[in-house]
């Protein structure tokens, strides 16, 4: 089975290859990046968000941390996408933005999967952590259709303190499901949210992988 990991950053994500390597032991996997070959001067430019646009954050090659609009980086999500489907069999999206994209190949877009799991389990209330607080309403846009009861607590993976997050999570009470909602957050975020809250935790990288190696397809089915 050949495996595309698309980040809408730069390659390589060592942050997220640390996490998923084991997973990706046996497989043939590529990482392609919509912002590869291009500086950060140049991705300014071209991607930056405007106004009040929505956008995500990302990490680039040199471990610093963008904003790029979501309406660009989604174009060039698409384009990168037809340009990659007839090397691969699976194609995931390292992002949990909520794209609209569609491949000849079964593409793992996590965002959807992440709020159907969240839908099956039914939560009263539900904490999600967002990288930037400007993102809260498109946050709340996303989640509320699954419960009216939505707590955002915004920390960069890619800048904020290690107690921040800890501290947030000691004051996490009242949510049934705790859902991280950006592909940066480790492991190692995610354990430290579910030990400081005693909640469980809903992680995408991993959940992302995870659902491709879910598949069969002809060459790892002998």
């Amino acid at each position: 089975m050949k495996l595309a990991l698309i980040t809408i950053g730069q390659t390589p994500r060592t942050d997220i290859l640390k996490d998923i390597t084991d997973l990706l032991k046996n497989i043939d996997y590529t990482e392609y990046g919509a912002l590869d070959g291009l500086t950060r001067k140049q991705i300014e430019q071209q991607y930056f968000p405007r106004g009040n646009e929505e956008f995500y954050v990302t990490r680039l090659a040199d471990g610093t941390q963008i904003k790029v609009s979501k309406q660009y980086i989604t174009e060039k999500l698409k384009k990168l996408v037809r340009e990659v489907e007839n090397k691969v069999d699976i194609i995931v999206i390292m992002c949990t933005g909520d794209f609209e994209i569609k491949s000849k190949k079964i593409i793992i877009i996590p965002s959807k999967i992440m709020t159907k799991i969240t839908e099956a389990l039914s939560p009263k209330r539900i904490a999600v952590f967002i990288p930037d607080r400007n993102q809260t309403k498109m946050t709340l846009n996303k989640w509320s259709k699954i419960t009216e009861n939505v707590d955002i607590y915004s920390w960069s993976p890619y800048t904020d303190p290690a107690e921040t997050l800890r501290e947030y999570a000691e004051n996490i009470s009242e949510a049934d499901l705790i859902v991280m909602d950006c592909i940066g957050y480790t492991k190692e975020h995610g354990k430290t949210v579910s030990r400081y809250s005693n909640k469980p935790v809903l992680l995408p990288r991993i959940l992302a992988v995870a659902t491709a190696l879910s598949f069969i397809t002809k060459e790892n089915s002998s």
